[in-house]
């Protein structure tokens, strides 16, 4: 009887345990070995070692609304620069855009090249509209085309005239300076203007040769004289232009005259302003072979 009970205690055991165990297993949560490293653990830095970062609320980490704390909608965690990388756009140490109306740096296009004058305190030339020819400062375009409407036509005299004044002998030595080397090409402009008028005169320009327009106007005339080349076949735009602002206006000096690189002869029209002053202003074109 004893040896029953025993059998039948050990099978009611077995049978508990069969039924018990599928239970606990299915009870168990999934994934319940893999457990998530922790600050410490393999794989994850301790604190104050290189690459931890702190998680919000925890030592360390930035208050909401001081520097460092990641706006809505930015990564809680941006990247530290890296050596040697440009910083994003529009933050401290990234080269701003280039800005309209400011010149490029030296050696890039539309910088004057070397000889070419600009008078203290005004615009840097930014260019020229035709290649070959001098720097211009376009902004000045608009007051040009207005003072061209009641422009007169220059009266002209044959250039390379041995006159004996004063006009004629400070053009002739002031082009020894600025044009060496060149001979008067075409008629000489000689003009007795008032302050603020304009006078124009046709000059043909062509490949093969080099030129320099001279103007001067005698101590105690015009004190400001301007020179402005137009391009055909509209003249509305500048092809070269004087920027200082004296009585020894030049275009195309030495050692930068304009060089034209078209085939063909063209036509350009010389504007002749009085600035300031009044008197004889004599303008003259030299010319010499590339």
């Amino acid at each position: 009887m004893n040896e029953k009970r025993k059998i039948r205690t050990w099978s009611l055991l077995a049978l508990g345990t069969a039924v018990v165990l599928p239970i606990a297993v299915a009870c168990q949560p999934p994934n319940s070995q893999q457990t998530v490293a922790g600050a410490g653990s393999a794989g994850y830095p301790y604190p104050g070692q290189p690459g931890y970062q702190p998680y919000p609320g925890q030592p360390g980490y930035p208050p909401a609304g001081q520097p460092g704390y990641p706006q809505p909608g930015q990564p809680a965690y941006p990247p530290p620069a890296q050596p040697g990388y440009p910083p994003p756009a529009g933050q401290p140490g990234y080269p701003p855009p280039a800005q309209p109306g400011y010149p490029p740096p030296a050696g890039q296009p539309g910088y004057p090249p070397p000889g070419a004058t600009v008078a203290p305190g005004q615009p840097a030339p930014t260019g020229s509209a035709a290649p070959g020819l001098a720097p211009t400062d376009p902004n000045s375009l608009q007051g040009i085309l207005q003072g061209l409407q009641s422009a007169m036509q220059g009266q002209t005299v044959p250039g390379g005239a041995g006159g004996t004044d004063l006009t004629d002998i400070g053009l002739k030595g002031y082009a020894l300076r600025v044009a060496p080397g060149m001979q008067p090409e075409g008629d000489e402009l000689k003009q007795n203007l008032q302050q603020g008028q304009h006078a124009v005169m046709m000059v043909t320009l062509q490949a093969g040769k080099c030129y320099t327009l001279v103007g001067f106007s005698a101590p105690g005339a015009v004190s400001d004289v301007d020179l402005n080349l137009l391009a055909p076949p509209l003249y509305m735009t500048l092809a070269g232009q004087d920027l200082t602002h004296n009585n020894t206006p030049v275009i195309g000096a030495s050692p930068s005259p304009m060089c034209p690189v078209i085939a063909f002869p063209l036509q350009y029209k010389l504007d002749v302003v009085a600035n300031k002053g009044s008197g004889i202003v004599a303008v003259q074109l030299y010319s010499k072979n590339k």
